[in-house]
This record gives structure tokens, sequence and C-alpha cells, in this order.
């Protein structure tokens, strides 16, 4: 593909929407033979193969976000996740590559070794920390960031810029599946989060006419995560593509959907339920995660165990990078040089 599926469908966008190539598009989606009951036909989009250095969603994202911050002279990048945020991890590093500081912003967050992992590839990344006692704490941490050439990239990456990835993605699916490289979805499972993955996907799906349900499973506090600010997302963004239909208006549509049952006792937090769909899905080869796609393939299997999926074709939407940080983490400098507040994590579990 010579760009993204975006760019393909809309081509008029080409000479007024920013892009940098990042990623390996389009990723595959195969059949998942195992994990759900034999009810129920399971696939999966392969996202977390997105990029060579680091995989995940962040990669459409930034695709859109850097190239505007360069479109617009930004030399400094500054950011906003938890402790181990994958976000914060991705801009720090194709951020990074392209020669902007980054800043990163971060908010606790329970501790597990994934997430000891993440801070340490950040450090490795070059990004400079400045670190929050809590969510209260970020506002001043990011005024203190400000200066010039600073471009703010919010949570997740979720602005109307960083949402056309996957609007991108939506797109790029409903190539693969008049392709023949896949069936058509009536269900497509995805985790819900800073919002813009699914208000992307779920618009990107329309535009390309795949009409299937988009399921959020939501991971984040509702009071930011929850279908209102999905669907205003998706509007704004809408209005930004200049379409003549955008997403409708009506509330409680079936197309759209969030599942608020696998939270768990907050961000971060670990399920019983999500620990043992991420031994379900190691047996079938995919690596997950408990914060994000360990919750929504949860959701997936709960329904399926359910029988409200019998009969259906489901897809998984594998958001949790692949690549081996290994080589990354070798240039990671020691953790007693980090900030005290992350220096004591690894100190603590030691």
């Amino acid at each position: 593909m010579s760009g993204p599926a975006l760019f393909e469908a809309l081509p008029r966008l080409r000479e007024r929407i920013p892009w940098r190539p990042l990623g390996r598009f389009p990723t595959r989606v195969h059949a998942l033979p195992g994990v759900a009951p034999p009810s129920v036909e399971l696939w999966v989009k392969r996202d977390d193969e997105s990029g060579e250095r680091y995989g995940g969603n962040k990669v459409r994202k930034l695709e859109f976000i850097l190239a505007e911050a360069e479109a617009r002279r930004g030399r400094r990048l500054a950011t906003v996740g938890g402790y181990g945020s994958h976000h914060v991890l991705a801009t720090a590093l194709y951020g990074g590559a392209l020669g902007f500081a980054v800043e990163a912003v971060v908010f606790p967050q329970p501790v597990t070794p994934h997430v000891l992992e993440t801070v340490r590839a950040v450090s490795a990344c070059g990004a400079r920390f400045r670190v929050a006692a809590s969510w209260a704490g970020v506002a001043p941490r990011l005024a203190a960031a400000r200066g010039r050439g600073f471009r703010l990239i919010g949570p997740g990456g979720s602005s109307p810029t960083g949402t056309l990835g996957y609007v991108s993605a939506g797109l790029e699916l409903g190539a693969q599946i008049r392709a023949g490289d896949c069936p058509r979805f009536d269900d497509v499972y995805v985790a819900l989060g800073s919002c813009g993955t699914v208000a992307g996907l779920w618009l990107g799906l329309r535009l390309a006419g795949v009409e299937a349900r988009v399921v959020g499973v939501r991971v984040v506090d509702r009071l930011v995560c929850n279908r209102g600010v999905t669907v205003r997302l998706a509007r704004a963004v809408a209005k930004r593509l200049r379409l003549d239909r955008p997403p409708p208006r009506a509330p409680g549509e079936r197309d759209l959907s969030v599942d608020d049952r696998f939270f768990g006792a907050g961000y971060g937090a670990a399920t019983p339920e999500s620990e043992a769909a991420i031994r379900r899905a190691a047996d079938a080869g995919l690596r997950l995660e408990s914060t994000y796609t360990g919750k929504t393939l949860a959701a997936l299997l709960a329904d399926a165990n359910a029988g409200l999926l019998a009969g259906r074709r489901v897809l998984f939407v594998n958001t949790f990078s692949s690549v081996d940080l290994a080589p990354l983490l070798a240039r990671a400098p020691p953790t007693d040089s980090l900030p005290r507040p992350l220096a004591r994590l690894f100190a603590t579990t030691a």
C-alpha cells in the first residue's frame, strides 16, 4: 500500500493532512482457533505487529500526530500516561527517532513487571520523565514542560489527529474483506481507553461499508472513558474530514457498545478474568497484557461462553506490541538514575 488506507479511500486528503510512514501496514488478519467455544468463529487483527521498532495501536496514531508536529515546526513533545503507558513509550521511541525531545509526564498505576519494563524502555529512548504524584498533579508538570517549540500530545494520542490512524485501520480492514483476506465480521472487540482507537475504528468501518458491531471494552475510569466521549470524538474526526455522512447521532445505536464489566479495581489493575484470558491467548501464540488486551479478550470470551456470540464471526483487535524490547532495554540507564519516585519502584521490588 502506497500510503495509509485513509488516503486510498479519500485521496483528496493527501494534500491537506500531514502523514509520515512509521509502521508496517496493512496488519494481517487470521483465524484464531481453539480460543473461543466452537460455536464462535474467532479471528484476530494483528496490530501487535504494526511496527518494527514497536507495535500496537499507537503507531497508527503517531503517523499523523508526529507529522503534524513536524509541519508546525515542533521541537519538543510532551505526553501523558501511567508509569507503564504504551503510548508514552511509543512517543518516546518514534518521536526520539525523528529528532524530537520527548518529555514524559507520568502518574502512578499498579506496578507489575511489565510496567517496570516499560519505564526502563522509556528511559532507554532518552525521554525526560516528569513524575506526578497523582492524576491531579499532571497539569502542573505539563505547565513546567512548556516552552519554545512545545507540542502537547494528549493521553493515548486520542486527539482528532491521532484518531485518524484508526479511521485508516477501519478502512484497511474493509479493503482486506473486499480482497478476500478475511470474511465480514459480525462483531469487533477492542480495548476502550482514551477512546481514539474505538472512535476511529468505528468511523472507519462505517466508511468502508462494514456493518460490524464494535464493542469497546472499558479499561479506564468511566468519567473519561465512555460511549458519549467516543461518539463525540468520532463526530469531531468526521467534521475534520468534511464527510457528507458523519456518524449517526442517535444514542443507543446497536453498532457501537461499551462493555463496563471487566474494568476491575482500577486502571492497570489485573483481574482473574484478564489473567485467564492472557493464558488462553498464550496457548494460541498471542502475547497480551493485563491492562488493555487481557480485559478485552476476557469480555469477548465471557460473551462467547454465555452463548451471546454463537454462530457469529468475531474479530479481536490485538493492540499490544509483540516487538521484543530486549535490545532497547539493553541500552537503558541504571534504574537508580531515574527520578526518585520511579527509582523507588525498582528498589521496593528488588
